[in-house]
């Protein structure tokens, strides 16, 4: 059975750009068992996500794509508003997948945004006051249950918390097969480039400690396009972002190399 995790597709910019990703591994696409779009499928969701599932589902059934959020996700819409990402992933035929346990052959994949703790780099207190005029996630999410005011560090540190139990539950629980970590944001800082604006904090936690506890088979993460693939201890951290049109000379070749294989041994849940 072959299965996809793409994070970072940004289906607004290809479509501003002209292009298509896909175009050069139709068949690749459409042989696929699983598809997981993880994270930053576009902007503006209430509007675009339905586009990017129409377009995503000439080549793949939409039953068997999953998607979870990233922060791109949430701009022009609302933090909390994941109930009205699910019903539009829904209307689609496309399912949900934020803290979500899919099944595909003799593999287990967890699912969550995961977002970040701000602790790393300069350090949390720092980070809260530095980062927010730095990034977008800021000035374009809101958070509709406080009034619609603007997004701050201390909801995503509540957000992130949040799923980091929710992983560390579910990858205590035990599994025969293998398995994988899927999330938008990075696990450890050292898949990280040099950020000379000290953002590391907004891209990538340090999760060494759940990581050794439970050592999965791979931890696929998206959301900072340059970054690298690398191993702690037996896992895998693979970076699976596509990203912008100008990042990407060879998006088919890209795509190809994320394509992973498992034994079947059951049906996709």
């Amino acid at each position: 059975m072959k299965y996809l995790v793409l994070a970072d597709w940004h289906y607004d910019h290809w479509k501003k750009a002209d292009r298509d990703p896909f175009a050069d591994v139709e068949r690749e696409i459409s042989e696929l068992d699983l598809l997981i779009l993880a994270g930053d499928i576009s902007n503006k969701p209430r509007v675009r996500w339905k586009n990017a599932f129409a377009e995503i589902s000439r080549l793949l059934p939409p039953d068997r794509i999953h998607v979870l959020p990233g922060n791109h996700d949430y701009y022009q819409h609302v933090f909390d508003g994941d109930e009205r990402l699910s019903e539009i992933a829904a209307a689609a035929g496309v399912r949900y997948a934020n803290m979500a346990d899919i099944r595909i052959g003799d593999t287990r994949l967890l699912c969550a945004t995961l977002w970040t703790d701000f602790e790393i780099g300069p350090g949390r207190m720092i980070n809260e006051e530095h980062i927010p005029r730095r990034m977008n996630d800021y000035k374009l999410i809101r958070v509709a249950s406080h009034g619609y005011r603007k997004l701050r560090p201390r909801d995503v540190i509540q957000r992130h918390l949040s799923h980091r139990t929710w992983l560390d539950t579910q990858l205590a629980r035990p599994f025969p097969g293998s398995t994988n970590v899927v999330t938008h944001h990075a696990p450890h800082p050292d898949v990280l480039l040099d950020y000379s604006e000290d953002l590391e904090a907004a891209y990538a936690s340090d999760l060494s400690g759940i990581i050794a506890r439970h050592a999965p088979e791979a931890w696929l993460f998206g959301h900072s396009h340059d970054a690298c693939s690398l191993t702690v201890g037996p896992t895998l951290l693979k970076n699976v972002s596509l990203g912008y049109p100008d990042d990407v000379a060879d998006p088919a070749g890209r795509i190809r190399s994320l394509i992973r294989e498992t034994e079947t041994v059951s049906d996709t849940v």
